[in-house]
């Protein structure tokens, strides 16, 4: 079933494949667009928080790069 799948995959075009992705990497994740949109809130939010409380420290760009 697999190797059926992939052969009819080949046959669609560019936007089709990218579109059948999509679908196949939300699935995997198991949330929509409006659940990714939340958890990144909630991650951002958690990141502040814990940069005020002094539980996390900002680090400058250069310091990543080195």
């Amino acid at each position: 079933m697999l190797a059926e799948v992939c052969e009819k995959i080949q046959l669609l075009n560019a936007d089709e494949r990218h579109e059948v992705l999509r679908i196949l990497l939300q699935d995997a994740d198991g949330m929509d667009g409006a659940d990714a949109d939340e958890a990144w809130r909630e991650e951002v939010i958690r990141r502040v928080k814990a940069i005020r409380n002094g539980e996390a420290a900002i680090r400058a760009l250069q310091d990543w790069q080195e």
